[in-house]
């Protein structure tokens, strides 16, 4: 199984540079992710998703807690998060090759209301053997695309039901429950995303909420592990490293454009989120591609 899907993760990704990157697919919210290189640690924030690792080694923290993943281990993410990663295993003979799943809202809340006593609100079945055999068989159908277009949609379903009697199950559960905290923070996280360079508005987050403002505090702090401005604070981070790295844009004007009014703070802030002020990083990055395209 872990060999024809590297072969197909593999034939995919052939025309991706050699420093890898993401690759979409023809079923929505499913990716292909190849890297020949290790990486440096990347902030992101990331959506409820299964991510599968075929080859290399990938540490990812999430809040104070940080795990290792090799080939053949799954990880799961059950909320808006925000993470850091770092492909720690690759090479060109030997490529970090992932595949990564987005779950469906949808999809686990009609499993959860329709077959309840199926999917109860506590599971810890060991699944992974029975999940890892789903996720094969939808990506063998990439290349059957007339028996993909009929098959899968029961095989994403099929896929969240064995995480929903997985380990965990109960924090999967909780994306498909209307009322749920984690759905309930979702909305507010949504709000945050739409316009994250204007000041956050709290009684606005918590009203989406649906919460009271002290109950907000808490229960987003619990889902994503930071206070609602730090997690503003990263979502502005992470949109100015992406315009200083590939847009080639100013300091100064990236700092007004994602919601700073000092550059001085939004230097310290940044240095403190990457490691280095944005000059220096935006060098170091170009350092690195020109190293690359040296060794390439």
């Amino acid at each position: 199984m872990a060999d024809e899907l590297k072969r197909i993760v593999l034939r995919y990704t052939a025309d991706q540079c050699q420093n890898g990157g993401v690759t979409s697919t023809p079923v929505q919210g499913l990716y292909f992710i190849r890297r020949t290189t290790s990486s440096e640690l990347e902030h992101t924030l990331r959506r409820p998703l299964v991510c599968l690792v075929l080859q290399g080694r990938k540490v990812v923290t999430i809040g104070s807690g940080m795990a290792s993943y090799a080939a053949g281990d799954t990880m799961i993410v059950t909320g808006n998060v925000p993470m850091a990663s770092r492909i720690s295993e690759a090479s060109i003979v030997d490529p970090y090759l992932g595949l990564a799943l987005d779950l469906d809202t949808a999809v686990v809340s009609d499993l959860v209301l329709s077959a309840p006593e199926v999917h109860p609100p506590q599971a810890a079945i060991d699944t992974g053997e029975d999940l890892r055999d789903a996720l094969h068989r939808l990506v063998r159908l990439l290349d059957r695309p007339e028996s993909l277009s009929v098959l899968k949609e029961s095989l994403i379903r099929e896929i969240h039901h064995w995480l929903l009697l997985g380990p965990q199950g109960p924090a999967v559960r909780s994306l498909g429950l209307p009322d749920s905290h984690t759905r309930r923070i979702a909305r507010a996280v949504a709000l945050l995303r739409a316009d994250h360079s204007r000041p956050a508005q709290i009684e606005r987050l918590a009203e989406a909420a649906g919460m009271s403002r002290s109950a907000f505090h808490h229960h987003f702090r619990a889902v994503t592990s930071l206070s609602p401005l730090q997690f503003q604070k990263h979502l502005r981070l992470m949109e100015a490293r992406r315009l200083i790295l590939s847009k080639g844009k100013k300091m100064s004007e990236v700092a007004f454009e994602v919601g700073y009014g000092s550059v001085s703070q939004f230097s310290r802030e940044y240095a403190r989120m990457y490691g280095q002020p944005p000059l220096m990083d935006k060098r170091a990055a170009a350092d690195r591609q020109r190293a690359s395209g040296e060794g390439d």
